[in-house]
């Protein structure tokens, strides 16, 4: 499942960058765009206020909806297409993308939805959250 937008400010999706990191990027990562190529923010941000708005589940995985309240960063979520193993109800793959590879992000805009489960701890309802080094919401 990983992550995908819910609610949209506008239909803004970049996929002229690809994965700067040296590791692949999973859906419903928060990256940046450096120097020409998507990565991990790579600092904490606690001034970004993501308000945890629904803790849920998806075919049995944890999921979290947010809100983005305040933005002190460009930050896109990871939203990749891919393809579902018909060979199983459910394809529990983790979908990323590798290093040097195209990825399909989503500009982030204040008052938009999304939902992901790349989550740092245990999310609670009302409460905000800000972006991690690593690209997750926590």
């Amino acid at each position: 499942m990983a992550g995908y937008m819910t609610k949209l400010q506008g239909y803004l999706y970049e996929g002229e960058y690809v994965n700067g990191e040296t590791n692949p990027i999973e859906n419903g990562t928060l990256v940046v765009i450096n120097n020409g190529a998507m990565k991990l923010p790579g600092a904490a941000d606690t001034t970004t206020k993501l308000i945890c708005k629904e803790v849920t589940t998806i075919y049995g995985l944890p999921a979290y909806r947010f809100v983005v309240n305040k933005l002190n960063a460009n930050y896109y979520l990871v939203e990749n297409g891919y393809e579902f193993n018909d060979a199983e109800e459910y394809d529990l793959t983790t979908y990323a993308t590798k290093p040097g590879k195209f990825l399909r992000a989503h500009t982030l805009v204040v008052g938009e939805e999304f939902v992901t489960n790349m989550v740092t701890g245990t999310p609670v309802v009302n409460t905000a959250y800000g972006v991690k080094a690593d690209g997750t919401v926590g």
